[in-house]
């Protein structure tokens, strides 16, 4: 497998990873620690050292590395992991933990067909799962262990059972390698996502290594190699340029883009591609010419998207040459707006790759396109934790089901809105809600990470009163259709204005224009007054009987005498339209 790193064994690594280390005392000890309580033969004790060693060339901070160090062993014991060492990396350690929580359930465990992944729908899923890392943590640093984590895994595969691997493949690819995508990892990316095409796809993998010509590391070395004559034919050209962005491609990236291609490596021209980023868009076609002064180009690939941008407004110079040893490479020259754009905007790449629609991508990937450009802004990848506070998720909220599935709702949102999220007939029945386990209110505003639980009721329905606090634009319509349907009256979809109404929401539909009352019988409906009324014919009640109100659909409360035989049948029918109501003080 060309991607699939040799596995140093764990021992070797234990100088490797406090040379040179700030603070290496906290390393040594974390190691000790390690040694300790797992002993240096445990499969533990390598994967950790590896890890770290991953964190130690990804130039993480000695805390982060020697988080990685204990976050196996230091479950459940945050204290003592705070007196062995400190608050901080006791925190890293606890959040590694958190996150523990986040994987595929069984049931999701369906290998996609590769050859619908043009064409599949964004996957809610596994987006939600993306998500919940920084919601949990809020803090860059356990991501990136959790990173680590995963790639040793991958590294390692076979020492997991088959289920297990399936699992981790799986994760790795639709969870992982886009995460490492958002924080700029394009390396990890890369070698997970071709891990895991190996072991999920075996057939299609061995298909397209059979009909690579040459390994990807010899790939890798020919880039090395134009990208310096590159830089010396502009310079001795006088051009200035910013930066060369040069790679090989990866094989799973490859082997989606043949798929667009049905499948014909004749029309794949960047296996071997460099990114030119210069100062000006005549920069860019100066640069054009000197490189087909130099090497000349494949006829009918040049490819003008500056002048003609794409539709979604991709803009670039691509070019196709025959180069060093007359192989062909691939050049996209553009200026750094030009860049900018394409890697963080509507064109960026996972609507420009992955054929996700722009409103999709503006409504769904907005978290991953404001990440990657805090990444642009931050010297080191660790300084993101103090954004993911307030830039990702202001307005939004995430839970788990009891099965571990991840519900995306507004802030403020209710188990009431979580219940209609999942299934209407679950929010129907509605009757309580346990959040983490304990027995809560329905109206109590849901917190990142709660774990809710609905019970439901064949008996139970919805009430006017969920009206009053639900969130979501779902749950108010649901609810409102229900009543509407069952109770055979318009119900208004924002919640009523006044006091009284939030106590008693039937009288919604008889609050009168104060201007026009001209009441002279002051009758209090609960405990207030004001409420349009009438005095029914059928028993005529008069100041000083015993009465109640019935609440009418046109006509606002009815008011009969308590023992009125018609408000008797009336109650029998409807109990929830009849209310208390006494006479009060007449209006002069």
């Amino acid at each position: 497998m060309s991607k699939n790193k040799t596995i140093e064994p764990g021992k070797s690594l234990v100088k490797k990873i406090s040379e040179d280390a700030k603070t290496p005392e906290l390393v040594e000890r974390a190691i000790a620690v390690l040694k300790e309580n797992v002993g240096e033969d445990n499969f533990l004790f390598g994967h950790s050292l590896r890890v770290a060693f991953i964190l130690k060339k990804m130039k993480s901070s000695d805390e982060v590395i020697t988080a990685s160090l204990l976050h196996y062993i230091g479950r459940g014991d945050k204290e003592k992991i705070k007196d062995l060492f400190n608050k901080n990396i006791a925190h890293i350690v606890s959040s590694v933990n958190a996150l523990n929580r986040i994987r595929y359930k069984k049931r999701f465990l369906r290998i996609p067909s590769l050859k619908k992944e043009g064409k599949k729908i964004f996957d809610t899923r596994a987006e939600n799962l993306r998500k919940m890392f920084f919601v949990i943590t809020k803090d860059i640093r356990p991501i990136l262990i959790k990173l680590a984590v995963r790639l040793d895994k991958m590294r390692t595969l076979d020492s997991f059972s088959p289920k297990e691997q399936k699992r981790i493949a799986l994760e790795s690819l639709e969870i992982f390698a886009p995460l490492a995508y958002g924080l700029g990892m394009a390396e990890i990316k890369g070698e997970l996502e071709d891990l895991a095409f190996a072991r999920l796809y075996p057939k299609e993998y061995q298909w397209l290594l059979q009909r690579i010509e040459e390994k990807y590391e010899k790939r890798e070395k020919y880039i090395r190699k134009i990208e310096k004559r590159l830089k010396k034919i502009l310079a001795e050209e006088k051009v200035p340029f910013i930066d060369i962005h040069s790679r090989a491609k990866y094989y799973y990236s490859l082997y989606r883009k043949l798929l667009r291609y049905k499948m014909d490596f004749r029309k794949i021209y960047d296996l071997i591609a460099l990114r030119i980023i210069v100062p000006s868009v005549e920069d860019c076609y100066r640069v054009l010419g000197i490189i087909h002064k130099h090497w000349p180009p494949v006829e009918e690939r040049i490819k003008d998207y500056i002048a003609t941008p794409k539709a979604n407004g991709y803009q670039s110079l691509h070019t196709t040459v025959l180069s060093l040893d007359n192989r062909i490479t691939e050049f996209q020259i553009k200026t750094p707006r030009m860049h900018q754009e394409a890697e963080y905007g509507l064109a960026a790449h996972l609507a420009y790759k992955e054929n996700i629609s722009k409103r999709v991508y503006k409504d769904k990937f907005y978290w991953a396109e404001e990440l990657r450009k805090l990444r642009e802004e931050t010297k080191a990848v660790e300084d993101l934790s103090q954004y993911l506070d307030f830039n990702l998720f202001p307005e939004r909220v995430f839970v788990f089901t009891p099965r571990g599935d991840v519900v995306d709702l507004p802030k403020g949102s209710t188990a009431v809105d979580f219940a209609y999220a999942i299934h209407s007939e679950i929010g129907n029945h509605c009757q309580q809600v346990k959040i983490n386990k304990k027995v809560s209110k329905l109206s109590k505003p849901l917190k990142n990470g709660d774990l809710i639980e609905i019970i439901t009721s064949e008996k139970q329905y919805p009430s006017r009163d969920w009206l009053k606090f639900v969130k979501t634009k779902d749950a108010r319509t649901r609810i409102k259709k229900w009543l509407e349907a069952n109770e055979g009256e318009s119900v208004p979809l924002s919640p009523p204005r006044e006091s009284f109404i939030k106590k008693i929401p039937l009288l919604g539909k008889i609050i009168p224009d104060k201007k026009k009352e001209e009441k002279k019988e002051r009758i209090y409906i609960g405990n207030d007054t004001g409420f349009s009324i009438t005095i029914a014919k059928c028993c005529s009640p008069k100041r000083g009987d015993p009465i109640k109100a019935f609440i009418t659909k046109e006509k606002g409360a009815s008011i009969h005498k308590a023992n009125c035989k018609n408000l008797k049948k009336l109650e029998n029918n409807q109990p929830q339209r009849v209310i208390t109501a006494s006479w009060g003080k007449p209006e002069k």
